[in-house]
């Protein structure tokens, strides 16, 4: 018995001398020889060293703990790994001598799954080993309070535009890019809960305003499904970014609704891992409190949206197809793609390999700003510059700091994290760089020595930092749109959106967003010629909001504004009044309003294949209404602070294929034509006159 314990020890020794400054055959670079070579001559080094080395004292100390007990040899190497100087994570090992085997192996196979997904820096360094490397040397930096941009200066971006709905440019512009939809594809950045929001689920479950309550991803879907008819069927490739927390929910929302009518080959989930949460400088994993063999994770950022891309094969598929370009969007910003056509248009003119999606931005406003940086020596970039940084950043140059200029908004464009990039150049870098974005730190420190955290942190990366991966020559804009409703993210629950409210300050809330999408919807009518009321400003349960008359319109009715105004031959003839509520939902590719008087609440419902002419409508209704909350209503609801309460509808539902004209006629009477022949046209009128029911009101 004591030369078999001795021979397990001494196996055990062997087992981790061989990896005690390696990291696990999996991390390793296959695509980096040197690099390989390098950690073989460390090897060398630690064999040559004996039983003085590192190695020696680990294994002896982990196998007198009993740390190391009813664990395999590869297991053993495992920990000898994380407790080595290199890992300097012994301290998860604390109270393993009377832990159960299988107990260790979690936490075990938690570590060797995030140290084979954690990608390869440009110095071919890879997994927990690169990571570890990374924070110790960021956290460092952070400790001394460096500034990342000692030295720089800033301006604005010179290749830009700022566009303005309605003017000849934003047309030229738009018909530019609508036609470059067809090649393009479209990445959701979708990583995200809506714990925050006080809503339990993900957040493109949720439904973005309450008229139709069509969730954020059921309206992207339709959106693309608007391009896909518009573009004679061509399939537009849909990627979603997921996280370990939203991936299955995702995925079981998509197969629940059939992809919202898109094809399961055209949508491409990318599921993120979290990375170790750190609780020193010294880069110190966390256990859970709840479970000491589980290590506390974090996302690692939406960055790694571009690693996750790089290594998953599409890039050259896509680039096969004849795609040209690629947007990334944000989960709850649907008005979004009201600027996007116009933007690959700015793009493809300026022949930008990058172009922010951007929007005036208040001065001192809590958003990143886009700016030219110029370092002390080597070339400049356009890249976002985090708010917290700017105003600083802008003295130190001998500015005056973040301040408004003569429009009254800051000079800089505020980013809003919608991306368009050329696929060539995207795929050129993402290899050149392995996929890895640059990282970053922001601890919340305990006190002013900078020692200790409030609660752990761990490395983030941004999707907006792509342009460091560019070489000099790319050129990266910005497309800034004015006039109009195009940002409005949904990100702080009631509370908090209150406290924004009273201070003057944007809430971006379940209330504001809501009321954005009607707001936009009424600036695409307007820019038609559509005769609408001004918006006015309203409180709903504590929240400022822009108060506008209630719109929601299926994106099939036109996925570019001079798509809508084709579907509104004679706009001067159309005209909502304040209060309304208009719903025009379902496949509206062949609908068309000439002329429609509204004084309350009008929902039209259109199947597949139904043409539809509104030639001359006039409602007028009690309508709807927003009430206040009775309690126990359902969290979408309650994230909001009020519901909607329908008092009168009118409501057209055309639930059967075939040709239709909506006429009241002279005096106000309710007429539907089926038009396919004259004996259509006769056989309605006397069904009309007859008091059958074509066109329903409901209480």
């Amino acid at each position: 018995l004591g030369l078999a314990q001795s021979a397990a020890m001494a196996f055990a020794m062997l087992s981790c001398l061989l990896l005690a400054l390696c990291v696990p055959a999996a991390a390793r670079s296959p695509r980096r020889p040197a690099a390989a070579r390098s950690r073989r001559a460390s090897l060398l080094a630690m064999q040559t060293a004996g039983a003085g080395g590192e190695a020696d004292s680990v294994a002896a100390r982990l196998e007198t703990d009993g740390v190391l007990s009813g664990l395999t040899a590869e297991e053993a190497r495992l920990v000898c790994w994380l407790a080595s100087e290199e890992m300097g994570q012994a301290h998860l090992f604390a109270g393993w001598s009377a832990a159960a085997p299988d107990d260790k192996r979690r936490l075990l196979r938690q570590v060797a799954e995030m140290d084979a997904r954690y990608p390869e820096d440009a110095a071919g360094a890879r997994g927990l080993a690169a990571y570890v490397s990374h924070a110790r040397t960021l956290l460092a930096e952070s400790a001394a309070d460096l500034n990342p941009f000692d030295g720089y200066t800033v301006s604005v971006p010179r290749d830009g535009e700022r566009m303005e709905v309605g003017t000849a440019s934003f047309r030229a512009d738009e018909a530019r890019g609508g036609a470059m939809l067809k090649d393009t594809v479209f990445v959701l950045v979708a990583g995200g809960l809506g714990e925050r929001l006080g809503f339990d689920g993900i957040k493109v479950a949720l439904p973005a305003e309450t008229l139709s309550g069509a969730t954020f991803l059921e309206i992207y879907c339709t959106a693309l499904r608007a391009i896909e008819e518009r573009e004679g069927g061509r399939k537009a490739p849909l990627v979603i970014m997921t996280s370990e927390d939203t991936h299955a929910l995702t995925e079981a929302l998509l197969l629940e609704h059939g992809y919202y009518g898109l094809q399961p080959s055209q949508v491409h989930l990318l599921r993120q891992a979290n990375v170790p949460a750190l609780g020193s400088n010294a880069a110190a994993f966390v256990a859970s409190e709840e479970d000491p063999f589980t290590l506390l994770t974090k996302p690692h950022g939406h960055g790694d949206v571009h690693t996750l891309l790089h290594g998953s094969g599409l890039l050259p598929a896509f680039a096969a197809e004849g795609r040209s370009h690629v947007v990334f969007f944000q989960d709850t910003n649907v008005l979004a793609f009201k600027a996007i056509p116009a933007a690959l248009g700015v793009s493809e003119r300026l022949g930008l390999a990058m172009n922010s999606l951007a929007v005036p931005r208040a001065a001192g406003e809590a958003a990143g700003a886009i700016c030219r940086l110029q370092p002390p020596a080597g070339d400049g970039l356009v890249m976002n510059v985090e708010y917290n940084q700017l105003d600083a950043l802008l003295r130190s140059t001998g500015g005056a700091g973040d301040e408004a200029d003569g429009s009254g908004y800051s000079p800089y464009p505020g980013n809003v994290n919608t991306l368009v990039v050329a696929l060539g150049p995207y795929a050129d870098a993402l290899a050149a760089s392995g996929g890895a974005m640059p990282e970053f730190v922001n601890p919340k420190y305990a006190d002013a020595s900078r020692s200790g955290f409030k609660k752990p942190t761990r490395l983030e990366c941004m999707m907006q930092d792509y342009p460091k991966s560019l070489p000099p020559s790319a050129r990266v804009g910005f497309s800034v749109i004015s006039n109009t409703t195009a940002f409005s993210p949904v990100k702080t629950n009631l509370a908090d959106a209150r406290a924004k409210s009273a201070k003057g300050e944007p809430t971006y809330s379940a209330a504001s967003g809501e009321a954005d999408v009607y707001a936009s919807a009424c600036e695409v009518l307007a820019a038609s010629g559509v005769r609408l009321p001004p918006p006015v400003h309203a409180i709903r349960d504590g929240v400022g909001v822009v108060d506008t008359p209630r719109v929601v319109i299926d994106p099939s009715f036109g996925p570019t504004l001079a798509a809508v105004r084709d579907k509104l031959p004679t706009p001067h003839a159309v005209s909502l009044a304040q209060g309304s509520t208009l719903v025009l939902e379902g496949d509206l590719t062949r609908v068309r309003l000439e002329a429609l008087s509204l004084d309350g609440a009008l929902v039209v419902r259109v199947v597949p294949g139904a043409d539809v002419t509104i030639r001359n409508l006039r409602v007028s209704n009690k309508g709807w209404e927003f009430g206040e909350l009775t309690g126990g209503e359902p969290e979408e609801l309650a994230i909001r602070g009020y519901k909607l309460r329908k008092l009168q509808t009118r409501e057209l539902i055309f639930d059967q294929p075939g040709v239709y004209v909506v006429d009241d006629g002279p005096l106000g009477l309710p007429a539907l034509v089926n038009s396919f022949s004259l004996l259509g046209v006769a056989v309605a009128l006397a069904a009309a006159l007859a008091g059958m029911v074509l066109l329903r009101r409901s209480p």
